[in-house]
């Protein structure tokens, strides 16, 4: 049985302000589950985020490697949150038996080659690719920053 996760959700900056204020409160998150390689192995980042955390709520910094069998593993009665960096890496939990319903793609950063989509997302054109991949799959993608903010439907995007 797999754990019950009510959001999964892309935001290059994982544990903030936005994430601890308004998603965990919509969904009444009891677990965050930030699934990034490097940041796993970066002791400093995990105990930063781990301050960041209100009380009633724990989180788990975790490879992708050590995030499926958490994931997977039975614990209904725990809502969580996934937090990932980029497509690649839902498409790695993904590859590995994980099942992803809906994703929800917040901030992602400008950088070299990305694109903006919308006001704080940018993306590359792998990860578009990577995200229209996803949903030919079935896999419902939204870009909405907050809870109370208008989501955009992936395919109503132009890149």
């Amino acid at each position: 049985m797999q754990m019950s996760i009510a959001l999964y959700r892309i935001d290059d900056r994982l544990v903030h302000g936005q994430v601890m204020t308004a998603w965990t409160r919509i969904f009444n998150i009891t677990k965050i589950i930030v699934v990034d390689d490097a940041t796993a192995k970066n002791t400093f980042l995990c105990d930063v985020m781990k301050m960041a955390v209100p009380s009633g709520c724990c989180v788990e910094i975790l490879t992708l490697a050590e995030a499926v069998p958490m994931i997977q593993s039975s614990g209904a009665s725990e809502k969580a949150i996934v937090l990932v960096k980029s497509p690649a890496t839902l498409r790695g939990l993904l590859d590995q038996g994980v099942e992803i319903k809906e994703i929800n793609v917040g901030n992602v950063g400008a950088g070299p080659g990305r694109k903006a989509v919308m006001r704080s997302t940018q993306l590359t054109r792998e990860e578009y690719d990577t995200l229209v991949g996803m949903s030919a799959q079935g896999i419902h993608i939204y870009f909405q920053m907050l809870p109370e903010a208008k989501s955009m439907e992936l395919d109503k995007l132009k890149f």
